[in-house]
């Protein structure tokens, strides 16, 4: 059972002040950050974050890290920014997710009857050594917008980042390794990997 508090640290991102049809992809709040993929930075601009009804401007030299855009071959597709003062329901994992776990997924999609919130499950499958990665198998099939979103247990402790899904990998070439892809197939950035660029642990 998810905390109803916890969905509103997850947030979609637009490119344009108070235009939905601007949306990026979602972003989730971890204690004094928000958290999203590099990749979902697709110009160095200004953001905005939506908080409720709300936009809040995200300038783009505050990012951390500064390398932006990413290159999702490199395993470094994050990016962070400061938001001092906003205490989130979520943190951070001690450990990383093992193969079989269940994890909630909460994202932002583009639907046909316009922006949603999407809540859906995904089992952590065995893989190879994948390096930054993870690889999660979907309950609801997850695509354009869910990049930068929590993979989280119950407690609202984060296990990983959803950074690309199966229509992604295939379309770019960006599997870590070829591997045989299930539908609702989708990959998570480890939190031990994102604490490498927490300036200090969330």
């Amino acid at each position: 059972m998810i905390d109803d508090e916890i969905y509103p640290y997850v947030m979609p991102l637009f490119r344009r002040y108070g235009d939905p049809r601007s949306f990026a992809g979602t972003a989730f709040v971890i204690n004094d950050y928000l958290v999203t993929a590099g990749h979902v930075l697709l110009s160095p601009s200004t953001y905005y974050v939506r908080n409720g009804a709300d936009y809040h401007p995200l300038l783009f030299d505050e990012w951390i890290p500064k390398q932006l855009p990413s290159d999702d071959r490199t395993g470094y597709d994050i990016a962070m920014y400061p938001l001092p003062g906003l205490k989130s329901q979520l943190s951070l994992s001690d450990a990383d997710a093992q193969p079989n776990d269940s994890l909630n997924i909460v994202c932002w999609q583009m639907k046909p009857r316009g922006l949603e919130q999407v809540v859906t499950q995904g089992l952590v499958i065995k893989d190879p050594d994948l390096a930054g990665y993870q690889r999660l198998a979907t309950v609801e099939h997850i695509t354009h917008g869910c990049s930068g979103c929590p993979a989280f247990d119950n407690d609202g402790r984060v296990y990983g980042m959803i950074t690309m899904g199966r229509t992604n990998v295939e379309a770019k070439n960006l599997a870590p390794i070829p591997l045989k892809m299930e539908q609702n197939t989708c990959w998570a950035f480890k939190t031990s990997y994102i604490k490498r660029f927490m300036p200090h642990k969330a």
